[in-house]
């Protein structure tokens, strides 16, 4: 599932999202501090999500250690 880094040039809240493994990409990504749908893509980061392989106790992006380096 990959993650993406965004920007909104309205207020400049910078965010993630996340596209479910098996979904689409939403048409368009709405800044979730003002709403803007006017969002620029800065990243999209590839690596598969730990929840979506193998790991060990919890989860790195929630403070738990894997396995795999991410």
């Amino acid at each position: 599932m990959p993650i993406y880094e965004l920007k909104c040039p309205k207020c400049n809240h910078q965010f993630t999202g996340l596209v479910m493994a098996n979904t689409k990409e939403p048409k368009e990504w709405v800044c979730s501090q003002c709403g803007s749908h006017e969002t620029n893509l800065i990243h999209i980061y590839e690596n598969i999500h730990p929840l979506e392989n193998e790991h060990a106790v919890g989860c790195p992006c929630c403070g738990g250690t894997s396995r795999n380096n991410f």
